[in-house]
C-alpha cells in the first residue's frame, strides 16, 4: 500500500482461534484527505467516510471469528501473503493456512461453496491431467467473483485432489497463465508423468503407467508389487487362473484420430470366394446350428470357431472340422460366445447364458476358469478387450439394461454403464477394442419396448460416453440390433451396427456415418468387422436368408451367401488371416450346418 496515502493507526491479531482457522489480522487507518480504511486478512480492504463507520465495520469483522483479539504492532506483512501486490489472491490451500478460506471465520464454508460453485460454472481454457494414480489436474478457469461480480482467472492445482488442492486467482489473464505454466513445471515428475498437457514442451504419457515396482488394482488401491500376492491372499477371492498380460506394442500410445483420407470409392479388381466349410459338418448335428459364433486366429495361423448352443458351447478347428472341446456349465441356453488369444498364446473362451451367468474357459484344457454373476437376466452378448500390458477385460450386456466391464483377475465389475430401465431397454449386443491411445472402447446396442435402437459408445478406461447413435427407420421390431467395432493402424476406428434391414458404419472418432448398406431381407441380423492390411474395412451382416460382406469404403459386395432357412438367432463372425485373406463364418439356429467362406481380395 502507498504509505503516503494509507496511514495505519491500529492493528489486531486473532488469538486462541480454532484449530482449523488461521490467525486473522485487522488493520485500521486513515486515507489522506478521504476518510478511513479497514483491512481484513480474509475479506480484503474497504473505505469508509468517517471514523465511526470504520469502527462499526471492525466490530462486525471481529464478530465473525471465534477467539480473542489482541492489539499488536503495526505490520502490513501478513496481508500480502493472501492478497498479493499484483492483485492475485490465494483462495484455498489444503496444505497451508495462508489462504482466504482460513481467515473467513464462521462464514468460511458457505463462502467457499459460493466460490467453488462459481469456478465450476466458469470456462476452462487450459488443463493438464496428472498421473492416473492421482486422478488430479491443473487448470486455468475464467469465472465471475460471487461477491463483487468482477471477472477473475483462477489457477487450480490439484496434483492429488485428496491431499493437494490449491486455488489462486488473478485479475489479469496474462499473470494467471504465467502461474498456470509455473504450476505445471513445478509439479513435473519423471516417475509420475502427466497424462495430458497443453504445454508443448511438457512430456506426457497418456496412460501414465505406474512406476516399476508399483501395482494399481482396479479398485484404485496402490501396492508395492512385492506385496501383491500377500494382498490377494488376504483380501481378494482366490483366482483359479493366472491371467497373462497382453503384449505392449513397440509403437507408443498415440491420440485417436478420425479417418486419415477420403474413402476410396473403387472396388476390388478381383474377389475369390471359396466355401471352406469342413465336410464333416455336413451332417444333421444340431451342435452346428448355433445361437452364436466367434472366430479367432492363433499365432501359428490356425483358426478356431466357437459356437453356442442350447446348453453348451463348442470349439472347432476350422481346418479339419474336428471338435476341439465341449463346454457345459450353463443351466440354460448359451446365448453368446467370444474368443481371445492371451498374452502367452493360449486361448480363452467366454460364454454368456440365459441363466444370467458369464463363464470363462480354457480353450485347450476345457477347464472352467471363472463364473461371473453378470446380470439380472439373460447375458445376451460377451466381448473381450486386451489392453497392452494388462490382463484381459470381459464386457457383458444383458436384459437388465446394463453393460459391464469385468476385471477377470479380481472378478469385479470395474465399470457399469446403464442404458435405460431394466426389462424395458435390453442390451442385445456388445463389442470392444483397444484404441491407439491404449484406452478400451466399448460399444453396445440396446432396444426398448417400442423397438427403437440405440448404439452407445464409451471410453471404458475413463468411464466417459463418446457417442450415442439413434437408429431410426422401418422394420426394427423384428430384429434386435447388433454391433461390432474395430481399430485401425492409422489410429482411427470403425463402429458397425445392423438393425432391421439397415447396416451402418461410423467413423468412431468423429461419429460421422461412413457407409449405409442394406440387407435384402429383414430379420434376425448380426454384424461383424475386419480390417485388411491396407486399412480397408470389411463389414459382414446377416439378414433374412442371406449373409453379405461389403468393402466399407466403396460399398462393393464382396460375398453373398444364401441360406436354406431363416431363424431368429443368426450369427456372423469375421477374422483376418495372416496371409491377408478373410474368413467369414455364419450360422443360424434353423439352418445346418454353420458355413465358413474364405475371401481372397485383390485391389
Amino acid at each position: 500500500m502507498d504509505a503516503e496515502r494509507y496511514r495505519a493507526v491500529m492493528q489486531w491479531a486473532l488469538k486462541d482461534h480454532g484449530p482449523l482457522d488461521g490467525s486473522a489480522h485487522i488493520q485500521v487507518g486513515t486515507l489522506a484527505g478521504e476518510g478511513w480504511y479497514v483491512r481484513h486478512l480474509g475479506f480484503g480492504g474497504r473505505r469508509f467516510g468517517d471514523k465511526q463507520a470504520a469502527w462499526n465495520a471492525i466490530r462486525e469483522l471481529m464478530g465473525r471469528h471465534k477467539g480473542r483479539w489482541e492489539q499488536i504492532a503495526l505490520n502490513s506483512g501478513p496481508f500480502s501473503t493472501v492478497f498479493r501486490p499484483d492483485g492475485s489472491r490465494v483462495l484455498y490451500d489444503m496444505n497451508d493456512d495462508a489462504c482466504l478460506y482460513s481467515y473467513w471465520g464462521r462464514r468460511k464454508d458457505p463462502l467457499w461453496e459460493r466460490f467453488s460453485t462459481a469456478i465450476a460454472s466458469g470456462t476452462t481454457s487450459r488443463r493438464t491431467e496428472t498421473h492416473s494414480l492421482f486422478g488430479g489436474y491443473i487448470e486455468l478457469v475464467e469465472y465471475d467473483d460471487p461477491l463483487d461480480g468482477s471477472r477473475r482467472h483462477a489457477v487450480i492445482t490439484a496434483r492429488d485432489p485428496g491431499s493437494d488442492y490449491r486455488v489462486v486467482d488473478h485479475p489479469q489473464r496474462r499473470r494467471a497463465e504465467a502461474e498456470y505454466e509455473k504450476a505445471v513445471y513445478d509439479n513435473l515428475d519423471e516417475d509420475f508423468p502427466y497424462q495430458v498437457c497443453d504445454i508443448p514442451s511438457v512430456p506426457v504419457d497418456r496412460r501414465s503407467r505406474p512406476p516399476e515396482g508399483l501395482t494399481v488394482l482396479s479398485s484404485g488401491t496402490i501396492l508395492d508389487s512385492d506385496d501383491l500376492d500377500a494382498y490377494k491372499r488376504m483380501y481378494l477371492p482366490p483366482s483359479r487362473v493366472e491371467w497373462p498380460k497382453a503384449a505392449i506394442p513397440a509403437v507408443p500410445p498415440a491420440p485417436v484420430s478420425g479417418m486419415t483420407a477420403e474413402p476410396r470409392d473403387w472396388g476390388p479388381a478381383e474377389v475369390k470366394v471359396r466355401d471352406v466349410t469342413p465336410a464333416v459338418w455336413g451332417g444333421t448335428d444340431g451342435e452346428l446350428r448355433p445361437n452364436a459364433l466367434a472366430l479367432a486366429t492363433l499365432p501359428d495361423g490356425r483358426q478356431l470357431l466357437a459356437s453356442g448352443h442350447d446348453g453348451a458351447a463348442h470349439i472347432w478347428s476350422v481346418g479339419d472340422g474336428r471338435s476341439v472341446r465341449t463346454f457345459s456349465g450353463h443351466s440354460e441356453w448359451v446365448l453368446a460366445v467370444a474368443l481371445t488369444v492371451l498374452g502367452d498364446g493360449r486361448v480363452a473362451l467366454a460364454t454368456g447364458g440365459k441363466d444370467g451367468l458369464a463363464r470363462l474357459w480354457s480353450a485347450r484344457e476345457g477347464d472352467a476358469l471363472q463364473e461371473l454373476e453378470a446380470h439380472r437376466g439373460p447375458v445376451n452378448s460377451v466381448a473381450w478387450a486386451c489392453p497392452p500390458g494388462e490382463a484381459p477385460l470381459l464386457v457383458t450386456g444383458g436384459d437388465d439394461a446394463t453393460v459391464r466391464v469385468w476385471d477377470v483377475e479380481t472378478e469385479l465389475d470395474i465399470r457399469t454403464f446403464q442404458v435405460g430401465v431394466a426389462g424395458v431397454e435390453l442390451v442385445w449386443s456388445v463389442a470392444a477394442t483397444v484404441l491407439s491411445d491404449g484406452h478400451v472402447c466399448v460399444v453396445a446396442a440396446a432396444e426398448d419396448m417400442e423397438a427403437a435402437a440405440t448404439v452407445h459408445v464409451w471410453d471404458a478406461t475413463t468411464g466417459q460416453k463418446s457417442h450415442e447413435f439413434i437408429i431410426e427407420g422401418d422394420g426394427l421390431a423384428s430384429a434386435p440390433p447388433k454391433v461390432a467395432v474395430a481399430s485401425l493402424a492409422d489410429r482411427s476406428f470403425r463402429i458397425a451396427a445392423v438393425a432391421g434391414s439397415v447396416v451402418r458404419v461410423w467413423d468412431g472418432h468423429t461419429g460421422q456415418v461412413v457407409r449405409t448398406l442394406s440387407v435384402p431381407e429383414d430379420g434376425g441380423g448380426d454384424v461383424a468387422l475386419a480390417v485388411l492390411p491396407d486399412l480397408r474395412v470389411v463389414v459382414a451382416a446377416t439378414g433374412g436368408r442371406e449373409t453379405l460382406a461389403w468393402d466399407v469404403e466403396s460399398g462393393t459386395v464382396l460375398a453373398r451367401l444364401r441360406h436354406e432357412d431363416n431363424g431368429f438367432r443368426t450369427s456372423v463372425s469375421l477374422v483376418a488371416r495372416h496371409d491377408g485373406a478373410l474368413l467369414l463364418a455364419t450360422g443360424r439356429e434353423n439352418d445346418s450346418p454353420a458355413r465358413v467362406l474364405r475371401l481372397d481380395i485383390r485391389w
